[in-house]
């Protein structure tokens, strides 16, 4: 059985070589059908070239998740390919900033989906995007978590819709806590964008805040996000008082 659960951590898995010793350390979970194996870490007595094969053997059609940069770069030596790379923040609600006054006719709304939200964050995540283009997945995926609640409803205190003077949606905040991918209650920011038409005006900043706000109310400990690199969001979530939690490496394992 080359994946076993952890003697001593049950949440926690081992990748086993043939000969049954440990190489890596993972959790092992399921995103809507995909097979995801979280936080590997090669145990220190692992060469790198054994786990990178007993990966591709043992774990094809998983998506690797990894703060390992030898292992990711080992992955990538091997042939495979670097799908996102991100750092995963955390705000413990201390100091959380005021919110955000908005221009006259303008108001963060109850959150929720609809045409003009579509088309606003369509447009906002184009093809030079660092976290590509808006999918329709990508709305198919939001539209199940306001209907039937999956794969997690949303956190309405620290959701909301920015709503323009014409009222019309012009980008949102949506959030969801606690989640079952992380080690703690967090609350996490699922999306945040704002359509091109309304950006550089403080929206964003405004959304977040919102967030901040929400999940404090909530009776919600922390807040979490995921932020790929390259994305100049990421000075907002800093000036916000977002801490570096870990990195994130993702390398797609071809099936068998």
């Amino acid at each position: 059985m080359p994946v076993r659960p952890h003697p001593d951590a049950p949440d926690d898995s081992l990748l086993l070589g043939d000969d049954g010793v440990p190489l890596a350390r993972m959790r092992v979970r399921d995103d809507d059908g995909t097979p995801v194996a979280a936080d590997v870490r090669a145990l220190s007595e692992a060469p790198l070239n054994r786990l990178v094969a007993q990966v591709r053997r043992d774990l094809a059609g998983h998506r690797l998740e990894t703060p390992d940069e030898a292992l990711a770069a080992a992955l990538v030596a091997d042939g495979l390919e670097l799908s996102r790379a991100a750092t995963d923040m955390r705000h413990d609600l201390t100091g959380v900033p005021e919110p955000v006054a908005l221009p006259d006719g303008w108001s963060l709304g109850a959150p929720g989906w609809d045409d003009d939200l579509a088309e606003g964050l369509d447009a906002a995540y184009g093809p030079d995007h660092p976290d590509g283009r808006w999918q329709p997945s990508d709305t198919d995926e939001v539209r199940a978590m306001f209907d039937t609640g999956e794969p997690v409803p949303p956190l309405v205190p620290a959701s909301a819709r920015l709503i323009d003077p014409d009222g019309r949606s012009t980008g949102h905040v949506l959030c969801a806590g606690p989640v079952p991918w992380t080690d703690d209650d967090c609350v996490w920011i699922l999306n945040l964008g704002v359509a091109p038409r309304a950006q550089r005006r403080g929206f964003g900043r405004a959304l977040l805040v919102h967030a901040l706000r929400g999940a404090r109310a909530a009776g919600l400990p922390s807040v979490g996000l995921s932020v790929v690199d390259g994305n100049p969001a990421r000075h907002m979530y800093d000036a916000a008082g977002f801490r570096t939690l870990k990195r994130v490496l993702t390398v797609r394992i071809p099936d068998a």
